[in-house]
């Protein structure tokens, strides 16, 4: 084996150890598009830009990511057969055995790996929401306090107000996404009115802060902020005969960084129909739109 078809095999096994990492904390709900988003991303242009398809590069690389993937696999599955705190249940569904008194973390100690979640500002390094409950026959075990450890802080409450109000807007709304912005507006004592482009201009206004990007808008709305993500028609890299309007809400980005978390309605039925559950914007608005994305807060 040459350097060259090594590194290339060693490149794809990094690539394929991640993959795993990365579905592995997924937040989001698995669905068909993720195969389309998996072969773009692992077997893109980027990626054929370093090895042409039709080389043995090409070849040492998917031999590669094989190997960092399912060796991800294999990995756990030697340190759960090694642990006494762990069987092979876990792998079905999340059991373990309640860990014995003194086993956790320390305050000042932070987890080496955590799900891709959104920790509320302010938080405890650890886990992103609460504890994880055990149960022996039934009845769950007793809690165990700790005088060191800080309690983890709420969420803002103006941030779960909004979410509550998109999911209610969601359900009679989500047939058009200027009507449903309105309404999540309205419930929150914010006006908005309108087509998708003329909210646009709206959120440009008095009374709104520009944000410069998915990240600072997905930090916004974890403050309790109403942030609004939306682009004109004419301003998508392929004009569109209407805009795009859609509510962001605290929650992960998507794997690629750049989409908040959110809620919006479509007049496409298949649009609209992603736009109920909290899912990343990339849902809505193409990778090519991202960065022409106009997004702004307002107090509530």
């Amino acid at each position: 084996m040459t350097w060259q078809l090594g590194g290339a095999a060693g490149f794809g096994a990094v690539i394929g150890w991640y993959l795993y990492f990365v579905n592995r904390y997924r937040k989001g709900d698995v669905q068909i598009g993720d195969i389309t988003t998996v072969i773009g991303a692992i077997g893109g242009g980027a990626v054929l830009a370093l090895f042409s398809k039709d080389s043995d590069l090409f070849g040492a690389y998917g031999v590669g990511l094989a190997i960092g993937f399912f060796g991800y696999f294999v990995s756990l599955m030697i340190l759960v057969g090694r642990s006494k705190s762990f069987t092979s249940d876990w792998f079905l569904d999340g059991r373990r055995p309640n860990p014995p008194a003194g086993w956790g973390y320390g305050a000042d100690a932070q987890q080496p790996v955590r799900t891709m979640d959104l920790r509320p500002e302010g938080a405890f390094p650890g886990p992103a929401h609460g504890t994880q409950n055990f149960f022996f026959n039934g009845a769950p075990a007793p809690a165990v306090a700790s005088a060191s450890q800080p309690l983890l802080s709420l969420p803002n409450p103006n941030a779960q107000k909004i979410v509550d109000a998109c999911k209610t807007a969601w359900l009679g709304r989500h047939d058009a996404c200027n009507f449903f912005a309105i309404a999540v507006a309205k419930s929150v004592g914010v006006t908005l009115a309108g087509t998708a482009d003329s909210i646009v201009d709206q959120i440009k206004g008095v009374g709104w802060t520009r944000l410069a990007n998915g990240p600072a808008a997905r930090d916004a709305a974890t403050q309790g902020k109403l942030v609004v993500a939306a682009l004109k028609s004419g301003d998508f890299t392929q004009p569109r005969a209407e805009g795009h309007v859609a509510v962001v809400t605290p929650g992960p980005l998507n794997p690629l960084g750049w989409a908040p978390s959110g809620y919006w309605g479509s007049t496409d039925p298949e649009v609209a129909e992603k736009g109920g559950a909290g899912s990343p914007i990339s849902l809505c608005f193409r990778l090519e739109d991202k960065d022409r994305i106009v997004y702004a807060a307002h107090d509530i």
